[in-house]
């Protein structure tokens, strides 16, 4: 049997890229074991996949609120526990309080406006593939075209990053109720 090449050691900007992964991780509470396999393989496709984010954030015309609710909705759609549960801790982290984000992983239009007009538009566009012009509408009205366009962003982008996931074999298959125990569980 030929004698196996020794594992090569990390580049410093491999080890670099895997610190500020390790940093994400605390952050967002959950594995980031996926993108760990991304900077393994090549860092170019880390940095592909790190521009996700510049497109999510930063928040310049939203309250967390809106924000949050728009990326709830939208990593719900795409159906994976572990990114539902880091988009609950960065909920958490912006303030958001474990009522709130327990009525929007529900659905609550009890909500104050126009949280329920978000709801509505992100679960049209992230789980029916649809549309709805009054949501819109509403939307438009409380926040103008910026706000729903960063909104579009939001829920658009969090529902990317489960398919990126699944793909790669990494993705968990959503309980809606441990996710709603889980956000009034950490008050």
């Amino acid at each position: 049997m030929a004698d196996r090449p020794a594992p090569r050691k990390p580049t410093l900007p491999a080890r670099i890229a895997l610190l500020l992964i390790e940093r994400a991780e605390v952050r967002l509470g959950v594995s980031l074991a996926y993108v760990r396999e991304i900077a393994e393989a090549d860092l170019g496709l880390l940095r592909r996949y790190n521009r996700i984010f510049g497109f999510l954030d930063p928040v310049n015309h939203l309250p967390a609120d809106a924000h949050a609710a728009a990326r709830l909705r939208g990593t719900l759609a795409a159906d994976c526990g572990s990114c539902v549960e880091a988009e609950i801790n960065l909920a958490r982290r912006a303030g958001l309080k474990p009522a709130t984000i327990d009525a929007i992983l529900a659905g609550d239009p009890s909500l104050p406006a126009p949280l329920p007009a978000i709801i509505r538009l992100s679960d049209a566009v992230t789980c029916d593939r649809a549309d709805d012009a009054g949501a819109r509408a509403e939307i438009l009205h409380h926040y103008g075209k910026r706000g729903l366009i960063e909104l579009s962003f939001a829920m658009n982008g969090a529902a990317l990053l489960p398919g990126v996931k699944r793909a790669m074999g990494h993705a968990t298959a959503c309980d809606l109720e441990t996710m709603r125990k889980l956000a009034g569980a950490k008050a």
